[in-house]
């Protein structure tokens, strides 16, 4: 389940123009997702700084990144992992690239590898949540539920009205117990 959300997530949107993190746009989306009233606005916000993150010129990366995700859509992981190896290697300042490339290794089980790339996003863009919630999913694998929960929180910080974040941090609250 968790998979194809993540899956999902990455594929809603696809490379159009020059954006990426630097996008002027994004502080006045961040800003209205921190305002957002409910969840529905939320998704609404998240969606456009997906937009936002995802485009980018077909010769500054674009073509490389739609083949790639046409690649993770097919199952095709390895294809996809060497298509995304050349893009940070070529275009190493595209935080969305690195992004991808976390997710398809968290795919792939290299968890090692995908908080490596998580922690290239979010040098390039400290605000990502999709990266940050990967951090949470990859705690809760290994069995680190004070990270996963301390990830989603952190979330919940950039956008509070996260469905996923908020019953993740629900969930692990309760498996958790009450905090002394």
């Amino acid at each position: 389940m968790i998979k194809r959300l993540l899956l999902l997530v990455a594929l809603c949107v696809s490379p159009l123009a020059a954006a990426d993190q630097k996008s002027e746009e994004l502080p006045e989306l961040f800003g209205k997702l921190k305002q957002a009233e409910n969840p529905q606005q939320a998704v609404v916000l998240e969606t456009e700084i997906w937009k936002q993150w995802y485009e980018r010129d077909e010769d500054d990366g674009g073509a490389v990144m739609s083949n790639a995700v046409e690649a993770m859509s097919s199952g095709r992981y390895t294809v996809a992992l060497t298509l995304l190896d050349s893009l940070v290697d070529n275009e190493s300042d595209f935080a969305e690239a690195w992004n991808r490339r976390a997710t398809v290794h968290y795919l792939l089980g290299n968890y090692n590898q995908s908080l490596a790339d998580i922690e290239q996003t979010l040098i390039l863009e400290p605000r990502h949540f999709g990266a940050i919630s990967g951090i949470g999913m990859i705690m809760l694998k290994l069995g680190e539920t004070d990270k996963a929960l301390h990830a989603f929180e952190r979330v919940l910080d950039i956008s509070p009205q996260n469905v996923g974040a908020t019953k993740s941090v629900k969930q692990l609250e309760s498996k958790m117990g009450p905090s002394i």
